[in-house]
């Protein structure tokens, strides 16, 4: 569980790239006519781009931990 809070603290250095370089590829791919591989590049700018609404919704690294750990205590 330490990996998925070190993961969620540190979400603006993964998902900001993430985004940036899946969202260009997306776009490449759907100019080229690739469109099962630009939808797959779309779908992980996607992720990443509520990776990090999750992460400024929820207040910086400390809160964004703390509303996933009380997740986890009450639902599984």
């Amino acid at each position: 569980m330490l990996e998925i809070y070190f993961i969620i603290r540190h979400t603006p250095f993964w998902a900001i790239p993430v985004l940036i370089l899946s969202a260009e590829f997306g776009y490449m791919f759907w100019l080229r006519k690739k469109k099962m591989t630009a939808m797959a590049c779309l779908m992980l700018a996607l992720m990443a781009m509520s990776s990090v609404s999750f992460y400024y919704w929820a207040g910086g690294p400390e809160k964004s931990v703390n509303i996933i750990k009380k997740m986890r205590r009450d639902y599984f």
